[in-house]
């Protein structure tokens, strides 16, 4: 399809973000987090942007389309210089978690990605992936170095490099609280919105597919990243003929919620993916 409107957000229906790389990078076995999630909003001035060395972050997501629920547990964590970050770069591990039946979550071993970031990020310009300088995935406590241009070329991260999400509309809400680890947080809310418009010519004509995504975000400066404690997502698409036929109908309206809720946190991070586990 080509775009009639803002070329802003429908070639993906989400943001391209460093847990998405991560998922698109961890082995098979292991359920991905495609996540709206932690940098989704990373140019947004409203989110206070902190890469702070030693921060972890627990993360849910749970995704709901076409009649389908899918759930999904990651951990995000910036290393300290003791264990890799230094004065241009932090090193960043990304980790699916297993969840135990005590409340435990904890990353299934071997398995993530580990990723060298520029502190480039804090300037919120260019693309997420003009901040990655070294990437590696990790299977069975094996790591296998990502270079550049498998990157560059992968088919699913060049289309997510003009897809970040940049709102038409931000509003800012009533302050909501939200619960985390058993403390009340006080979070500042905001809801952004944008619209999207694209076509293709069909032998039956133009299809015109009408694309909204709304996001939903609670955030508190207290909290590690970009301070969000929940968001949530709804993309609705729609489609329809021009001119109408009576023999080729468009396909129905899809609707995709997408919701983060932030469990845990902490500053004390220590690395997990080590080889042999």
């Amino acid at each position: 399809m080509r775009p009639t409107g803002k070329r802003s957000n429908t070639r993906r229906l989400l943001a391209f973000t460093f847990l998405w790389m991560a998922a698109g990078m961890i082995g098979s076995g292991v359920r991905p987090v495609r996540a709206l999630d932690v940098f989704t909003l990373w140019r947004q001035p409203e989110f206070p942007l902190r890469m702070t060395e030693g921060a972890w972050a627990d993360f849910r997501m749970q995704v709901m389309a076409g009649g389908r629920r899918d759930e999904g547990l990651t951990r995000i964590v910036c290393l300290g210089r003791e264990h890799g970050s230094d004065d241009e770069s932090w090193l960043i591990e990304l980790l699916p978690l297993d969840e135990f039946p005590d409340g435990r979550f904890e990353p299934v071993a071997g398995e993530g990605a580990r990723l060298r970031l520029s502190r480039s990020l804090l300037e919120r310009t260019g693309h997420l992936l003009d901040a990655v300088i070294s990437a590696e995935r990790w299977s069975g406590g094996v790591p296998e170095k990502v270079s550049e241009d498998q990157l560059r070329n992968d088919p699913l991260v060049s289309a997510s490099l003009d897809a970040e999400f940049t709102p038409d509309l931000v509003e800012a809400k009533d302050p909501t609280t939200r619960v985390i680890t058993g403390t009340q947080y006080l979070c500042d809310q905001f809801v952004m919105s944008a619209a999207d418009t694209q076509s293709a010519d069909l032998p039956a004509g133009r299809m015109i597919q009408m694309t909204t995504r709304e996001i939903t975000a609670a955030v508190h400066a207290d909290l590690p990243f970009l301070g969000l404690a929940y968001a949530a997502e709804r993309i609705r698409s729609e489609s329809k003929l021009d001119p109408p036929s009576r023999k080729f109908a468009p396909p129905p309206p899809q609707v995709r919620v997408e919701v983060m809720e932030l469990l845990g946190f902490g500053w004390q991070a220590e690395p997990s993916l080590t080889r042999g586990d």
